[in-house]
């Protein structure tokens, strides 16, 4: 009897295990990944001023808004693109964009320069200063983004 008891208890530990990997893993976004505006952690980037216009929420960091590492195939990466209707739908965001929200709770950048380097629009963690707005330094000149919570 206490050996299945044991036999159960383990039974019952593994599958809280892998159960709570399985959550762990499902939930975590991909570098570079299409997100929907507002959730997992992206940033929107708004095709006009003031956050109008046709968006696309992206996760983490892209090296060049000119290729998308998660929409590979044999022929090529295709290029971010505005996602939503209105103004500037289907547009490549590279050189493209003029606002973004940030809904992270790190802060992210917007660079002039793919790689990272030049100059750069910040904006705040979610719900703190300026988490949304328009971009400055790098309005309709931009080419990669990065957020900025070290290792996630």
């Amino acid at each position: 009897m206490r050996t299945r008891s044991i036999l159960l208890s383990f039974i019952a530990l593994f599958s809280a295990l892998g159960l709570y990997g399985a959550q762990v893993s499902a939930a975590a976004p991909v570098n570079g990944s299409i997100q929907t505006c507002g959730t997992n952690q992206s940033l929107c980037v708004y095709f006009n001023s003031d956050n109008k216009g046709s968006r696309v929420g992206i996760y983490g960091k892209v090296h060049n808004y000119d290729a998308n590492p998660t929409m590979c195939s044999s022929q090529g990466c295709s290029k971010y693109s505005f996602q939503t209707s209105g103004s500037g739908y289907g547009q490549y965001i590279k050189n493209n964009a003029a606002s973004a929200y940030n809904a992270d709770f790190h802060p992210y950048r917007v660079y002039y320069n793919s790689g990272w380097t030049g100059p750069v629009d910040e904006f705040d963690p979610k719900g703190y200063g300026t988490y949304f707005g328009n971009l400055i330094r790098t309005y309709n000149q931009n080419a990669s983004q990065q957020n900025m919570c070290g290792e996630c």
